[in-house]
């Protein structure tokens, strides 16, 4: 996830007067502009002048908005540069968000050790947004790379930030690592850990989760459960397939009625995929 300041409520006016010695402010919301309108290349020339500027703030703003048009403009080196340039600022304080969208770049580009290296320092900055984000991308990363224990202790400080999104999109993602990891009572706890954030997406994807370890354990009323608190929420995403498992579940065992009822309601929820086989699935049923 990209880390982007916005130029909104800024109290400066920028201009377009491209005068060298404009206020830092100026020169960032002046990138802004430029940038909006379409002319990349002055956008990049009054970004740099902010970021020249050593500015503690709009320094490691314009940065962070440099490295975005550059990747947009496929320039990887240069936005790596730019994010540099913000890390190195000078302010402790502003580096957390170019060095979060410098690691997330580097494990895109598959340099693991420099993306490992950028999202530890912003980790490290304890910066309420951009470390839990950090440790999320980093628990990602390692989890992809076979690093289960170190991908369970990234995710473990961002459920321990607190942090309203990442908290619990780090409970998930540990329910899942340990789900793969066959150990069930760990990643229970972690799916009902999301689940009691009371997070309006995040929640419901935990219980369809749940429902799916529960229903391969065998436990039919846990998973049951689990699944129509999924379809309960009305998510657009989670309820569809939570209503379509609950449906399998059910037939599974028998229970002709009630899988047809689930299905319906995949059926009803208008979802392209859910929807068909949930069709199909009756009509066989």
């Amino acid at each position: 996830m990209r880390h982007v300041r916005s130029a909104k409520g800024v109290s400066a006016k920028a201009t377009d007067s491209g005068h060298a010695d404009m206020a830092p402010a100026d020169a960032y919301n002046l990138g802004a502009r430029r940038h909006f309108q379409g002319d990349v290349e002055g956008a990049k020339a009054a970004y740099q002048q902010a970021i020249d500027s050593c500015d503690p703030v709009w320094a490691p703003a314009a940065a962070i908005n440099l490295g975005v048009l550059l990747e947009l403009q496929g320039d990887v080196d240069g936005a790596k540069a730019a994010y540099r340039q913000g890390i190195d600022s000078g302010d402790p304080d502003a580096a957390p968000g170019p060095a979060l969208n410098l690691g997330t770049l580097l494990a895109e580009q598959g340099d693991v050790d420099g993306a490992r290296a950028a999202f530890q320092q912003a980790i490290d900055s304890g910066d309420p947004d951009a470390a839990p984000r950090a440790a999320v991308n980093l628990g990602n990363l390692l989890a992809d790379h076979g690093d289960v224990e170190g991908a369970r202790a990234a995710y473990q400080q961002a459920i321990d930030s607190g942090h309203l999104d990442m908290a619990p999109l780090a409970s998930v993602c540990v329910g899942n690592l340990l789900a793969d990891q066959g150990d069930v009572e760990g990643a229970r706890a972690a799916y009902q850990q999301a689940i009691d954030s009371g997070h309006l997406y995040l929640a419901p994807g935990a219980a369809a989760n749940l429902g799916d370890l529960l229903a391969n354990q065998g436990d039919v009323e846990g998973a049951r459960a689990a699944y129509q608190q999924a379809i309960d929420s009305g998510d657009p995403d989670a309820a569809p397939g939570a209503a379509l498992s609950l449906g399998n579940l059910l037939a599974d065992q028998g229970d002709v009625e009630g899988a047809r009822a689930a299905y319906q309601q995949a059926i009803d929820s208008g979802d392209p995929e859910a929807s068909a086989l949930a069709a199909r699935l009756q009509a066989l049923g």
